[in-house]
Parts: C-alpha cells; structure tokens; sequence
C-alpha cells in the first residue's frame, strides 16, 4: 500500500510537488550491527526509520509537509565487527555517502532536511560530514537522534536506566512497540555492562575508541530484563511529539550556515 510520507513509494512529479511546498526532508541513519542475543542486527536502522515515519505524520497532523528518504541502513559500525552480523563503512566512506546523500536531495529544491540518527557511533562522522555539507550548500542540515528531544521521557519512563544506551531496557522497549516479533523472549533474563569500567570515560573527561568486546561479552550495555511493550509505546508517543514541536518551529529554517 502506497505511503505518502515515503519518499521512495512517491512518483517525481511528487517529490517535485513537496520540495515547492518547502517540505522538511527526514533521513533515517541507523547502522546494521549486533545487538546482543535478542535484538536484530537491524535494530538502529529499523527504530530511526520507524521514528522518522511517525515524527513525519505528526508533522503532516500540524500542517507541515514532510517526507522520509529511504535510510541509510549500514554505517560506521567498526566496535561491533567482532559479532557475528554487523556491517560496516569506513568512517570516510560514510562521510562521502552523507554528503552524497544531502547534496542529491538539495539539488531538487530542499532546503529542510533533518538527519534523524539511531546509532551512536554515526555521531563523530555525521558532525565531521556536516562541515562540509553546510558549507557547500549554503544552509545548515540538522543533525539528531529520534530521542534526543526527550530526555525528560527517558528520565521518567526508564526504570533501570535514564539515557539510551545500546540493546539495553529503551531499544528493547522500543523494539517490543514497533515489532514484538523482532525480539527474542531472552531478552527477560538478559543484562550487559552499562559503562567502561573507568570513571574518567565513564564521566566523560576522557575519551577514546573502543571495540565493543573491550567492556562487553555479550553485546549488551544495560538491562534489556526491563523492557516493555508498554514502556515502548510511552516513549514513541513522547519522541513523537517532542520532535515534531522542534521541527515546527519556522526559524529553524531561516538559520544562516
């Protein structure tokens, strides 16, 4: 069944149609990797293109036109090589790719166009990309994840946890309310290492690459035995409408680079 907030199930004169109506462009990234033993290696790329498709039909509910690429479903995922699964680019590749990406949506006439990211290893290359994606076409493409506007939610509906970390009680949760199938019942006695180990990358003073395997048996930070449909279903709704009152506000798009 044809769906309108997609952009690859639109005809071109379409997608002509919604770059004059000045409509907001979202771009699911997401990654392809291991998410422990009860979340599919599509995890990222499925929530940030699930998210997106709602944040873009709430949109269209305010009378903001809006539209989702297809996603970009492989990313920069090198952590995660040692499970069994991922895939991944290097990061200088996925840079490329980016700005291949936001420079073919510019050229038919967009000029609102939102990153929406699921993975957190996509961080560092989307901003490095950005300076020269801005740069080039003139005005600001933003950069952010689906929750990023709900940090006050994940507080408040998290109960082992109060910040996304990875297949952990939010992704599982997350997961549950998209596809319940997607998700293997080991996820009820699963749990994984939260953090590194040591305060100073804990806390943020220091910072460095690591393999996932380096703090990680299974794949898992955080407690995926905590997750719920329920949970899931409260955090969609809240992600849902907190980013769509960001990016309703018209002065985003007036923003000079």
């Amino acid at each position: 069944m044809k769906n309108s907030i997609r952009w690859d199930h639109l005809t071109s004169p379409e997608i002509r149609k919604l770059a004059e109506e000045k409509a907001i462009v979202l771009v699911p990234v997401g990654s392809t990797e291991q998410h422990g033993p009860h979340l599919p290696v599509g995890t990222d790329a499925l929530l940030a293109t699930y998210l997106s498709e709602q944040i873009a039909l709430e949109l269209q509910k305010r009378g903001k036109p809006c539209v989702v690429t297809p996603t970009v479903a492989v990313a920069n995922s090198t952590h995660h090589m040692s499970f069994a699964g991922s895939l991944t680019l290097k990061p200088q590749t996925y840079l490329q790719m980016i700005q291949d990406y936001c420079e073919s949506i510019a050229a038919h006439g967009f000029r609102r166009i939102v990153l929406v990211n699921g993975h957190g290893g996509n961080r560092a290359p989307t901003n490095t990309a950005l300076i020269d994606i801005n740069e080039k076409l003139g005005f600001p493409v933003y950069f952010t994840g689906y929750s990023s506007a709900s940090a006050q939610a994940e507080r408040e509906i998290l109960e082992t946890q109060s910040t996304m970390i990875h297949a952990c009680e939010e992704e599982t949760s997350l997961i549950l309310a998209m596809d319940a199938t997607l998700v293997d019942p080991v996820y009820q006695q699963t749990k994984g290492n939260p953090g590194y180990g040591m305060e100073v990358l804990d806390n943020g003073v220091l910072e460095t690459f690591h393999r996932m395997e380096a703090h990680t048996e299974n794949g898992v930070m955080g407690n995926a035995y905590a997750a719920s449909v329920e949970k899931g279903q409260a955090l969609v709704q809240r992600m849902t409408k907190d980013m769509a009152d960001v990016l309703e506000d018209e002065s985003l798009w007036d923003q000079k680079v």
